[in-house]
């Protein structure tokens, strides 16, 4: 059984996906990595059968894919879908900053705020994986506040694989302390109901670093 002795009611391919889902984002399973069925199941002491539903979970997520004759692989993101994740994720979070600044309450504020200051306190401790974490579930709330159901669940299909985008573009910094206090300008922006604004900061404050990550992938494939 996967993970810890502690009780899960969550199923062993649900654990397993969780478990391998995790070592692909940090960088444990590095991209382009081959997953092999058998290995897998002596690694968590699981069927074969589980394995495979874990890994098709994870497929689902654009996290791993299936190569004919050759068996399962860890995605490697290429130029060409940090361009295509940059740009969706652009307009998902534009819009999702729009509407959360139009329906921003005091309940709303304050989880605003609370996922701001986590964010700013893993930059401050400086771990990369806290500090992706934190950054991916401070959009992700951003998406919730926004109260478009369809917007929500758009950002679901994707998830995951902008998640290894937002820790790829965070490893651009050296600084990891200026990455929570990028979203110093569209939090206030939010707070204070300025939809327009919000939705340009949105839109922008990745810019600079996702365009780098780009040119960098860009520039690592034209020398292969």
């Amino acid at each position: 059984m996967p993970g810890s002795n502690a009780i899960s009611k969550e199923s062993f391919d649900v654990q397993t996906a969780n478990i391998l889902r995790e070592m692909i984002v940090t960088g444990n399973l590095e991209a382009g990595s081959r997953l092999v069925e058998a290995k897998l199941t002596e690694q968590f002491h699981v069927s074969r059968g589980t394995i495979r539903a874990a890994l098709q979970k994870l497929h689902n997520e654009g996290l791993v894919s299936q190569v004919p004759y050759t068996g399962w692989h860890v995605i490697a993101i290429d130029a060409q879908d940090a361009w295509e994740l940059h740009n969706l994720r652009r307009v998902l979070d534009g819009l999702a900053a729009r509407l959360a600044a139009e329906k921003i309450d005091p309940s709303r504020a304050k989880l605003l705020k609370a996922a701001y200051q986590r964010l700013c306190q893993a930059c401050e401790v400086g771990e990369p994986k806290e500090i992706a974490d934190a950054d991916f579930e401070f959009h992700k709330l951003i998406v919730s506040l926004s109260g478009h159901r369809r917007l929500q669940e758009h950002y679901k299909l994707t998830e995951q694989q902008i998640r290894v985008f937002i820790a790829s573009c965070d490893s651009e910094f050296s600084d990891y302390q200026n990455i929570g206090h990028r979203h110093e300008a569209l939090v206030e922006a939010i707070l204070a109901g300025d939809a327009d604004g919000a939705e340009r900061l949105a839109k922008e404050h990745n810019a600079t670093h996702g365009d780098a990550l780009i040119n960098s992938l860009r520039q690592m494939e034209g020398q292969t």
